[in-house]
């Protein structure tokens, strides 16, 4: 769908840039503002930020998936991307809430859980029945665990897109490295909505490099429910060329992060959900500072990604690349902030 792929484009990039012109006085009316904290705490920006990012991303993305569910003239397609525009919605909806009220993890979770599961038990493409590795003509059948795993991965994605929004261009830039990789494995129906987020994505990574707007919550809800659900449903139109352990290396680094954080946050009894500065972002920012360190984290999403799609069957391979990567860039962060902390000490 070509023709279908470019109008969903533009209508994103008018909507996009809609939003980033305009991005003050629409967080104003929504009430829709990030205040940096003053006493020093997790929020170092500069200055009151609208939370409006996610807006253009979710419209475009709903938008994409209504326009194509409207023209794909067969009916499971149109079924699953009715689904997944309402997913995205409902998503982002829990998102604005949590921007606006702040609500307890507890609450957020058991929301995402709710409309997750109704999604993959109602539209069968949107769960893991099997899964396919590299390397095995195996199958390893589900069953009645299908949608229990499917729905552990999207809230596990859900969470580790959530903590990796922590500086500017991190999620829009890995979205866009998703976008194009699930590209080249989707079927002609989803590529509009692939399409209308990628442009989103970009248009609105511009703005949020230039700190003119953030995605928020409610962009960070929209932009994993998108892209998991539509990982899920590309992997089950093309297993036999993108394999389960080619889906993991699509999401691999901030799921590293995450788990890393959470063992950590538990070790150390606090709550695996309460904020802290000890994301790989953070480490990167105080080792070499930002956008470089932006740059970095990009690099260990898109390389493996990149390897995977030029040799396929290599995705295990490239698994351990990422998590090899992952551990060497918080070691060399670590050991680099470390030195520095030694070098500032006065001599005894």
């Amino acid at each position: 769908m070509p023709t279908l792929s470019a109008v969903t484009a533009i209508l994103s990039l008018l909507i996009a840039l809609l939003v980033g012109f305009f991005a003050r006085p629409l967080g104003e009316a929504l009430l829709l503002l990030d205040f940096p904290d003053t006493d020093g705490g997790r929020k170092r920006h500069a200055t009151v930020t609208p939370l409006v990012g996610g807006l253009a991303v979710a419209i475009a993305i709903v938008g994409g998936a209504w326009l194509s569910a409207v023209i794909v003239p067969e009916a499971a397609p149109a079924l699953h991307l009715g689904w997944l525009a309402g997913s995205v919605a409902v998503m982002f909806a829990i998102g604005i809430a949590d921007d606006r009220f702040h609500l307890s993890p507890i609450l957020r979770l058991g929301a995402a859980l709710t409309v997750l599961l109704l999604v993959i038990s109602e539209a069968p493409d949107f769960s893991l029945a099997f899964l396919r590795f590299s390397g095995t003509g195996e199958t390893w059948l589900l069953g009645r665990l299908g949608d229990a795993f499917t729905l552990l991965c999207l809230v596990g994605l859900l969470n580790a897109v959530n903590m990796a929004d922590g500086k500017n261009g991190i999620v829009t830039g890995m979205g866009l490295i998703w976008a194009v990789i699930l590209a080249l494995h989707a079927p002609s129906a989803m590529l509009p909505v692939l399409a209308a987020a990628a442009v989103a994505l970009a248009v609105i990574w511009g703005f949020n490099m230039a700190g003119k707007l953030f995605l928020g919550d409610a962009g960070s809800y929209a932009i994993s429910a998108f892209f998991g659900l539509a990982a899920v449903y590309v992997y089950n139109h093309d297993f036999e060329v993108m394999r389960a352990d080619d889906v993991a290396v699509l999401f691999a680094i901030p799921v590293f992060d995450t788990v890393r954080l959470m063992v950590v946050r538990v070790a150390h009894r606090r709550s695996p959900f309460e904020g802290d500065r000890n994301h790989l972002h953070h480490h990167l920012y105080a080792s070499i500072g930002w956008p470089r360190g932006l740059w970095i984290y990009l690099a260990l999403v898109a390389v493996p990604n990149a390897g995977a799609v030029l040799l396929p069957g290599t995705g295990l391979a490239w698994l351990v690349v990422s998590f090899v990567a992952y551990c060497g860039v918080m070691w060399v962060t670590r050991f680099s902030a470390a030195q520095a902390e030694a070098a500032a000490r006065p001599a005894e």
